[in-house]
């Protein structure tokens, strides 16, 4: 006999008559066949406020080969900028700033305190396991943040807080949303997985809002199910997404279409775009030299006027973007 038996319990109505047994069975399958509710998991996927693709997958999607599905293997720096867009990504939702203290103007924008102001789940592993780190610990630099995360340090103590597998892990999530693909492919010694790109449309989707911003004279943002125009701090992610993206050297991998004057002005004008905003307050009375994207600033600047509250927020933009100035030095 099975060690497993289902009870067969008659109960007994309120007018004293017995229910019969499959009447019970019936009431089990019924409740069986209700799935869990969790309003918490429902409240995430239901915020149009934030994209549906973090600002990092962004910024791996681009340095992806669309059919060969990995990375280049000669890229040193896409490990560290990607640490640095998980602080952006963190202080974009409202999670961390800079600590409120009058005194912190005297250091330079890089070396400010965070802290966590909301400890909530984002709903998206990497941004939940460092801010658990953070939550967890005294408020540390946002440089000292972003070499923890990357494991760039001499401190023994903190070498746990290094983010593992972060490529891998963004690229399995990029699998979960529909985006890519996993496939095995075999490098001559070893099989590895690939992860080659399933829904085009997104990725140009992203390169066309790049693309808007360093090539033409007004920049003129466009939309679509991953990035809709009810998202918050629309500019300010473009402006992060293609800071994150030239210091990860995979911008250029994007602008293989244009003409090498063309491309070499994209360039220029995401150096000078990534120098612009490495400062708080943003600087946005002085005008482009390049010609391309002269209404950014005006455009930055009302999106800057809808959120009056965030000024500490963006101040831990500014000083990833220091760091992401002078990683030529660090790495």
């Amino acid at each position: 006999m099975s060690g497993l038996q289902r009870r067969r319990v008659n109960r007994v109505d309120s007018s004293g008559s017995t229910n019969e047994p499959t009447r019970g069975l019936d009431a089990q399958e019924e409740n069986s066949k209700k799935v869990a509710y969790d309003p918490e998991e429902v409240k995430l996927t239901d915020n149009v406020e934030v994209p549906k693709l973090t600002l990092m997958e962004e910024v791996l999607l681009l340095g992806l080969r669309d059919k060969e599905g990995y990375l280049s293997f000669w890229n040193d720096n896409i490990s560290y900028a990607l640490r640095g867009c998980i602080v952006i990504e963190l202080a974009l939702r409202g999670k961390i700033r800079v600590v409120d203290d009058s005194a912190r103007k005297r250091f330079d924008i890089s070396e400010r305190l965070i802290e966590v102001i909301d400890s909530s789940k984002t709903g998206e592993v990497l941004l939940d396991e460092a801010l658990q780190l953070m939550k967890c610990d005294e408020p540390l630099s946002i440089a000292n943040w972003i070499d923890l995360l990357s494991g760039e340090t001499w401190n023994p103590l903190k070498i746990n807080y290094q983010l593992k597998q972060v490529r891998e892990r963004l690229a399995k999530g990029l699998v979960d949303k529909g985006v890519l693909r996993t496939e095995m492919k075999n490098f001559f010694l070893f099989d590895m997985a690939t992860h080659p790109v399933t829904d085009t449309s997104c990725k140009e989707a992203i390169k066309r809002r790049v693309l808007s911003t360093l090539v033409p004279r007004n920049m003129e943002l466009n939309y679509n199910d991953y990035f809709s125009e009810k998202v918050s701090f629309k500019l300010i992610r473009t402006i992060s997404l293609i800071c994150g993206a030239y210091r990860a050297n995979v911008l250029e991998n994007i602008l293989t279409s244009l003409g090498y004057e063309k491309r070499d002005n994209a360039l220029n004008r995401a150096d000078e775009i990534l120098k612009q905003f490495s400062e708080y307050p943003f600087d946005l009375d002085t005008p482009t030299e390049s010609g391309i994207s002269i209404n950014l600033n005006k455009e930055v600047g009302r999106e800057l006027q809808q959120h009056p509250e965030s000024t500490l927020q963006l101040e831990v933009l500014a000083g990833v973007f220091e760091v992401f100035s002078r990683m030529d030095m660090l790495l």
